[in-house]
């Protein structure tokens, strides 16, 4: 039998009712239609569901309607048989399963209007976990409920409705996941910062939900991965050094997609560096609602610098400089655009086996601790420092070497590099920036040169 003469008498999709009222409908039907009976919005219903709740509800509404449609009728809505219903779908190019009959079930399904009533209501009630189970085993199929309206006693029209389930597990996730810079402290700013952290969620609460914030393993995990990819520069932040509101329980409002968390961190037990607070989302209070693999832990990034040193052309000295190519020791300090900076001598290079090509910097007061930035030349990073070494002394004669660095350093022009925090064994009033390779070269065993755009120091 042709498919079309199966459904013929029952079904018609693409011309859906969706009118407002039951007279409106009656003035549809020629007379020959004493009394009707139709599923309003007939057709495919993509229908979105979440597994907080065990059961989705989908309510089907069956309309009473024609020339007599005040008088008693009867009907029942069914599934659809199975392999009446793959033929369908083959024919009109759909690609749904049949969804198996212990993932629903039908209540209110058998209709009996009384002469008064022109609507009934069927509800579908899904199993979403369970159908979210049978769709990721195999492999995201879309599965779909076919409902059939049918009558012996009076007629039937709009009679199909395929009932096409997206399960969904709200996730919760934080707004800014992975590495952020947080807050920064200095010896004479405030003791005391906070940072607010916000989670969100992709439907409004309305389950009560609470989820929890911890330093736990999987947190600790992702920290020392991130340290290790960054030449471990970073301590992880002391537990005494910061506080959590309620322990860390973030409860959601009513209705909220959103929740925020104020997190105090105190440097007062610090030492000046840089540091990490890592903190993941633990459990939720609502079952069905999950936590988003991605937006799951954050890195907040904290920083006690010292305090920014104010230089002057004149505490800077070098063993190689160009004269007429930037604007010598100033240009390290005048700002950044076209010609500012500074640039050793490329005209007659000079080779130093140790410290290749060098400023030194003499300093107003000893120190203990230091960082600094420094950006490239503005038009171009064709002498960028590639291989960088520091060292400090106490009479500017006798060095000591505090750091060596060879990665992450930037190679474009007007590009700014902000190292780690170095703390020296002894105090020191003398820092020496050796630059032992550049893009342009080695100045340790061979002829080249370097250049930087700005240089500023930090100090305690």
């Amino acid at each position: 039998m042709k498919l079309h003469n199966i459904f013929g008498a029952i079904c018609v999709l693409g011309g859906t009712l969706a009118l407002s009222s039951c007279e409106k409908y009656d003035e549809l039907f020629p007379e020959k239609y004493h009394c009707v009976l139709n599923i309003k919005d007939a057709g495919i219903r993509n229908i979105e569901l979440y597994t907080t709740d065990a059961e989705g509800s989908v309510s089907v509404s069956v309309m009473k309607t024609g020339s007599e449609g005040s008088v008693p009728a009867n009907g029942v809505i069914t599934p659809m048989a199975e392999e009446v219903f793959q033929a369908y779908c083959n024919t009109n190019g759909l690609k749904y399963a049949y969804l198996p009959a212990e993932y629903y079930s039908l209540q209110n399904n058998d209709l009996q209007f009384s002469a008064q009533e022109r609507y009934k209501l069927v509800n579908a009630l899904l199993k979403t976990k369970e159908i979210l189970q049978l769709q990721e085993s195999q492999n995201g199929q879309k599965y779909a409920l076919p409902l059939l309206l049918r009558s012996s006693e009076v007629s039937v029209n709009d009679s199909l409705l395929i009932i096409v389930p997206d399960i969904q597990a709200p996730t919760i996730g934080l707004a800014n996941a992975g590495f952020t810079n947080a807050v920064s402290f200095s010896s004479k700013g405030e003791a005391t910062l906070t940072y607010t952290l916000e989670l969100t969620l992709p439907i409004p609460n309305t389950w009560g939900l609470k989820c929890s914030l911890a330093c736990n393993e999987e947190a600790v995990e992702a920290f020392n991965k991130y340290n290790s990819q960054n030449g471990n520069r970073y301590k992880q932040l002391p537990s005494n050094t910061y506080s959590l509101p309620e322990n860390g329980v973030v409860t959601f409002g009513n209705e909220a997609t959103t929740a925020s968390v104020d997190i105090t961190i105190n440097r007062t037990s610090l030492e000046m560096g840089e540091y990490i607070l890592p903190l993941s989302i633990t459990s939720p209070t609502v079952e069905g609602v999950e936590i988003s693999a991605t937006q799951k832990t954050v890195l907040l990034g904290i920083t006690y610098s010292p305090d920014k040193l104010e230089l002057k052309a004149s505490q800077f000295k070098a063993n190689s400089i160009a004269e007429g190519d930037g604007t010598g020791y100033t240009g390290l300090i005048d700002g950044l655009g076209s010609g500012l900076h500074f640039h050793s001598n490329w005209s007659a290079p000079v080779k130093d086996a140790t410290y290749g090509n060098y400023i030194d910097v003499t300093l107003s007061a000893p120190i203990q601790s230091v960082k600094f930035d420094y950006w490239t030349r503005f038009e171009n990073g064709n002498a960028a420092p590639t291989h960088i070494k520091l060292f400090t002394s106490a009479d500017g004669k006798a060095w000591s070497e505090l750091g060596d660095i060879t990665t992450g350093l930037p190679t474009g022009g007007n590009q700014q590099y902000s190292s780690p925090i170095y703390h020296a064994e002894k105090s020191f009033s003398h820092f020496r920036f050796a630059v032992l390779e550049s893009a342009a070269g080695s100045m340790t065993n061979g002829n080249a040169w370097f250049n930087l755009g700005e240089l500023v120091l930090y100090g305690n």
